[in-house]
């Protein structure tokens, strides 16, 4: 599961065990999700959750977003960006942008169309109507950096030292 879900007290039963107070689904929105999977549907199905597409998002601006909000009457807003709603060929650091992986690794798996433009400008616009009192960011996989770790390691004087002689 995720933490939208733990927040649900639908998710990881440690995880869940923590949250003394479940979020109620009408509270939960997600913005961007782009083609979920079966799975994905079914689940944000049962719990009676709501989303916005990417190519909502696209048409209509923040409009939808701001108008769910304002049917849930609440002032304070908590925020999970996941970063791979973020599409893939414009920000590399997230999962479906692994260098080595087959090409048929992710097929199947709903990739997102949304620019950082898309999420400044929704971010931007929410903040007007509501105080957003969290913001949590998951997700970044840095693939540059780690393969820069890895190959680092091997190198004279900064990785392990050479064999003896």
């Amino acid at each position: 599961m995720n933490p939208p879900s733990n927040l649900l007290g639908h998710g990881d039963a440690d995880f869940a065990q923590a949250v003394t107070r479940p979020r109620k689904p009408q509270n939960v929105l997600y913005a961007g999700l782009h083609d979920p999977t079966a799975w994905k549907a079914g689940e944000m199905r049962r719990c009676g959750l709501s989303s916005v597409s990417p190519a909502e998002l696209a048409t209509r601006g923040s409009q939808p977003v701001l108008d769910w909000f304002r049917t849930t009457g609440a002032r304070h807003l908590a925020v999970h960006f996941d970063l791979d709603c973020l599409n893939p060929a414009a920000f590399r650091a997230v999962l479906f942008a692994q260098p080595d992986a087959p090409p048929e690794t992710f097929a199947g798996i709903a990739q997102s169309e949304l620019t950082m433009a898309h999420v400044v400008r929704l971010l931007a616009d929410v903040a007007q109507v509501a105080d957003i009192v969290g913001l949590g960011i998951t997700e970044h996989l840095p693939w540059e950096a780690l393969a820069l770790r890895d190959m680092l390691t091997k190198l004279p004087l900064i990785g392990s030292p050479p064999p003896p002689r």
